[in-house]
């Protein structure tokens, strides 16, 4: 009898059934923390979460009816993405950028973006055109289907690509920060269904300017294509530097 009672306790069936069991547990988490993440950054997005909201873990897990650890989880995210600022002994709250910090920070990145793209210019090749073109394939795609988050990565790859093309790696870096910070703004405001144009339109005016080596008119389309963004910014309305959220 000892010895049969032994080997089902090492019977590979049992184990298996153990490790089946860990990975769907690891799995339902997984599922739950990236869920509440998703619907926080849409709440957000569309304002359902105002800008200088507390998130307070008991409420938010009571109202998505989860546990306070897969909110906890989501937060940590989305500060780590910039969205949401911890204040120490205060708790996570949405930010609030001012109309002017983000007019300002487009403009700087206008500013090296234009450096940046003449800088390509001078390094231009076919090869490179038709990578960047590549970029657009696909940027074009993820618009199609209204698919924000794969847009705005499709959107900085190929912005970050042509600094990588100006061969200068500090103005690259910094572009690369700027690229970030713009990101948040506009998911913070979410322009993106009031565009009625394809983004891809003016990104495809920027590679024509490229390959004619027309350093001029390289920037001209690159201050345009950053004037687009912050009017699209402005057309679904900016809230006052005075407002706060109660």
């Amino acid at each position: 009898m000892f010895s049969i009672f032994v080997k089902s306790l090492h019977c590979p069936v049992n184990t298996i059934n153990i490790n089946q069991l860990g990975r769907m547990e690891q799995s339902k988490k997984l599922n739950s923390e990236n869920s509440v993440y998703q619907k926080l950054k849409i709440a957000i997005r569309k304002r359902y979460i105002k800008q200088g909201s507390q998130l307070v873990e008991v409420t938010l897990a009571q109202k998505l009816g989860v546990s306070r650890t897969p909110v906890r989880s989501a937060i940590k995210k989305l500060e780590a993405e910039g969205l949401v600022n911890s204040i120490p002994n205060r708790g996570a709250f949405v930010i609030t950028p001012t109309r002017r910090e983000i007019e300002e920070t487009f403009l700087v990145r206008a500013e090296l973006e234009c450096m940046a793209t003449g800088l390509a210019t001078l390094h231009c090749t076919q090869s490179k055109i038709d990578e960047l073109k590549k970029f657009i394939e696909f940027e074009t795609a993820v618009f199609d289907k209204s698919n924000l988050d794969n847009y705005y990565a499709a959107n900085d790859s190929f912005h970050l690509r042509i600094a990588e093309m100006s061969g200068n790696n500090v103005l690259c870096t910094y572009i690369h920060e700027l690229l970030d910070r713009t990101r948040i703004y506009l998911i913070l405001y979410d322009p993106f269904f009031k565009i009625e144009y394809s983004p891809t339109t003016e990104h495809l005016d920027i590679i024509e300017a490229i390959a004619s080596g027309d350093q001029q008119k390289a920037c001209a389309a690159v201050r345009s294509h950053i004037n687009s963004s912050i009017n699209g910014l402005q057309a679904v309305g900016e809230l006052p530097e005075d407002y706060i959220s109660l």
